[in-house]
């Protein structure tokens, strides 16, 4: 047997390296996030995490963190990202057929079928996936329809029907659920028919294993002896005779189903987390620490160690008898063509860090880098470049007039001009005493620099010159928004909003909403103008106010139900989105709301892990928008390039549904409310609902405030919920919805109750 130095020594080479690579250009096509219609663009396929990959007659499935799991049919050259409906994190896979699958995490709060190669998935079991009172350890489906759930606490819950339902059988000995209780959980489970199986449960002290077996279903069990020491934390049977049983210093193998065990020489120093085989005896195996892949040809006998990547890798499958893929940290993904002696990445990273988005002609979309670079898509952002300019300050801003002649200003108040799409760049005079906040070319008629005081200009090629007259002149600003042919220039935390509708010679102020005397109470945090009159504006304090008369009156837009937004997009009166910091009591993952009637209504879009900076939202037609997203990797460190889009205005296909509230009484005086012990009950609607869907129900002061959050559980019985709220004062209510597998999210309209 190989010791551990010796291993270490003969370890091959450093043979592929998945790394943040500058391409000229990233062609692989968008890959789904798990809970709505948007895509990742970068990296390619995508950046979360994935735990667990599976084969069945060449289709593969991959699951990893934040719900995701994707399909590959063609040995992990390209994959296709499937909509899951979780934004949970998924650790294991079982694929039955080609198009059949399941997969579980979230602690074992989330079991998921799908029966149509994950075109949808159906949740089964635990209706709560997060935070759930019978947490699954391990599954084992011998068909669609019939399939066996051990619970941690050791009990066994067993399904003929796909999981509609589910009959719990006798617990496994040594475990509380058993007859004669015990301390034991529950580890891994196999069942080679509906009748014979094989369960696995560990000392939670010291993860020594035990086993039984079950010649019945699970109505009685037989102890199965195991090597002295055995830590189990997973079975694979690769036929009904050839099985495996793998955990710390831990590598079993069985030559008959399972009924005895020997252990194998390359358990030893070993912490192993997955196995997959090509036949009886050769099998990869990758480790807890995810720096190796291990690799034995004769069933555990001796082993060759791999390393694939400077990612960590966590799971390996045999997709044929020769092409290997192997997945884990970020969305790394490395193939094998000839049995694992080599192995190359499959995806692609345009590296750098970007800080914003911004909208060119002809379906460019830019994103300014830190460190004098930007990304550049000239195909509304489905595929990035990057391009390097002069200098290696940190962008403030990038424009381009047409597809040839751009410009970018750095944070130190350089400006630069390309007039070959940033093959070569030459330095131009700003013309100003501080470095400007924004840039903006308005075609190839005139440049302006927007701020920090006033605005600079020029016209055909000129000098900048500060513009002149009363609203532009000592105005702060620090962004604008484009409308056709109108500018709108701001100051974020200011009171400035200035329009110019003659490519920015002249501006005129516009009246802001929550104006008293002359004096304003509340600043701007971000404007979204579909034209020269209307548009919307959201204060600091997350108010969204609309204006249809160039900011002569505006209107209080109450149906978003957050305080929390961050930024709005708009492409026309009725299409947009609000970028906010959290929605409800989630506030690891990005989202948005989206609005496809003006306002009236919004309903929530998870994209994945991270936040969503200012500017990081393009709404360039009624469907179509790019999204820049700031997240961590596995290892915890900030990353700013990770990017989205979608053509479908965000929302996954499926049946239109509704989402309603109601309460018994609309309007009640105060007596009337004292009596009831300030206390309001407001019910809803979920049509379509199975049971279970998670429903944020808001609610804020008609006066104003912050909005507060509840989240409740839509029930089976027609989608119905209830949230009671203690109100002194006239409020507003908002339910919304962020969807599922196959169903869009949905937002309810705004229900006020007057206290009178």
């Amino acid at each position: 047997m190989l010791t551990i130095a010796r291993r270490r020594v003969t370890a091959l080479a450093l043979i592929a390296a998945v790394t943040a690579i500058t391409l000229a250009a990233v062609s692989h096509a968008a890959v789904n996030v798990s809970d709505s219609g948007w895509s990742w663009t970068n990296p390619s396929p995508q950046g979360r995490t994935l735990r667990a990959i599976a084969f069945s007659g060449g289709i593969g499935y991959a699951a990893g963190r934040g719900g995701t799991v994707l399909s590959t049919s063609d040995a992990g050259a390209s994959w296709a990202g499937l909509t899951t409906g979780t934004p949970g994190n998924l650790e294991s896979v079982q694929v039955l057929s080609p198009t059949s699958l399941v997969v579980g995490g979230e602690g074992g709060c989330i079991t998921r079928v799908s029966s149509n190669g994950g075109q949808t998935f159906r949740r089964i079991f635990n209706v709560a996936e997060s935070s759930c009172p019978e947490p699954v350890s391990s599954f084992s489906f011998i068909s669609p329809q019939v399939g066996f759930l051990l619970l941690k606490d050791g009990s066994l819950e067993a399904t003929a029907d796909a999981g509609e339902t589910f009959s719990r059988r006798t617990g496994i000995p040594g475990t509380s659920a058993s007859s004669g209780g015990g301390e034991e959980v529950g580890a891994a489970i196999h069942f080679a028919s509906a009748s014979h199986g094989i369960a696995v449960v560990n000392n939670p002290a010291s993860g020594v294993s035990s086993a039984y077996s079950t010649p019945d279903g699970g109505v009685s069990w037989a102890p199965v002896t195991l090597p002295a020491g055995s830590r189990i934390t997973a079975l694979y049977f690769f036929d009904a005779s050839t099985a495996y049983a793998i955990g710390p210093d831990t590598f079993l193998r069985s030559t008959d189903g399972g009924v005895t065990w020997t252990s194998r020489p390359i358990a030893n120093g070993n912490t192993f987390d997955s196995i997959d085989c090509a036949n009886g005896e050769e099998c990869i195996l990758t480790i807890t620490a995810g720096n190796e892949l291990v690799k034995t040809t004769d069933g555990g006998a001796t082993d060759t160690i791999k390393t694939t990547s400077s990612s960590l890798i966590f799971s390996a499958a045999y997709a044929s008898p020769t092409q290997i893929v192997a997945v884990g940290a970020d969305g790394a993904t490395v193939l094998s063509s000839d049995g694992g002696a080599t192995f190359a990445p499959s995806g692609a990273d345009i590296g750098g860090e970007y800080n914003k988005l911004r909208s060119g002609p002809e379906g460019i979309v830019l994103a300014p880098g830190v460190k004098g670079d930007f990304a550049l898509s000239a195909d509304g952002g489905q595929t990035w470049r990057t391009i390097a300019t002069q200098t290696s300050a940190e962008l403030a801003d990038v424009s381009f007039a047409n597809a040839q002649t751009g410009y970018a200003l750095d944070v130190d108040g350089g400006l630069q001009q390309t007039d070959n799409g940033g093959l070569s760049w030459q330095t131009l005079s700003p013309g100003t005493s501080a470095p400007a906040k924004a840039l903006v070319a308005l075609g190839t008629h005139a440049v302006l620099l927007i701020g920090p005081i006033g605005i600079y200009r020029a016209v055909a090629g000129g000098r900048f010159e500060a513009v002149p007259g009363k609203p532009v002149q000592r105005a702060h600003l620090s962004d604008y928004d484009l409308a056709g042919s109108s500018v709108f220039a701001f100051g974020r935390g200011t009171h400035t909003l200035i329009r110019s509708t003659d490519l920015g010679a002249s501006w005129s102020a516009i009246r802001l909403p929550l104006t008293k005397k002359g004096r304003t109470r509340e600043s701007i945090s971000s404007v979204a103008f579909t034209s020269a009159t209307h548009g919307f504006l959201l204060d600091t304090t997350g108010h969204i106010w609309l204006t249809g008369n160039g900011g002569s009156s505006w209107k209080e837009v109450l149906s978003a139900g957050t305080s929390d937004g961050i930024q709005l997009a708009f492409s026309d009166p009725e299409h947009g989105f609000l970028t906010v910091r959290s929605f409800g009591h989630d506030e690891g993952n990005a989202y948005v709301l989206r609005t496809d009637d003006g306002g009236a209504t919004w309903h929530p879009q998870e994209i994945t892990l991270g936040t969503i900076p200012n500017d990081g939202i393009l709404a360039t037609g009624p469907l179509d928008a790019s999204l820049l997203l700031d997240s961590t990797t596995f290892t915890g460190a900030l990353i700013s390039r990770e990017l989205f889009t979608t053509a479908s205005g965000g929302d996954v296909a499926g049946s239109p549904q509704s989402l309603t509230l109601s309460t018994a009484r609309r309007s009640l005086s105060k007596r009337k409310l004292r009596g009831a012990h300030d206390t309001i009950t407001i019910n809803g609607t979920l049509t379509g609902a199975v049971g279970g869907e998670q429903i944020v129900v808001s609610r804020r002061s008609l006066s104003g405030g912050s909005w507060q959050h509840q989240e409740v559980v839509a029930g089976a019985n027609g989608g119905s919920f209830t949230s009671t709220w203690h109100v002194t004062s006239s409020s507003v209510f908002v339910a919304q919805w962020a969807g599922e597998s196959a169903r869009p999210g949905l937002g309810s309209k705004v229900l006020t109750v007057i206290v009178r």
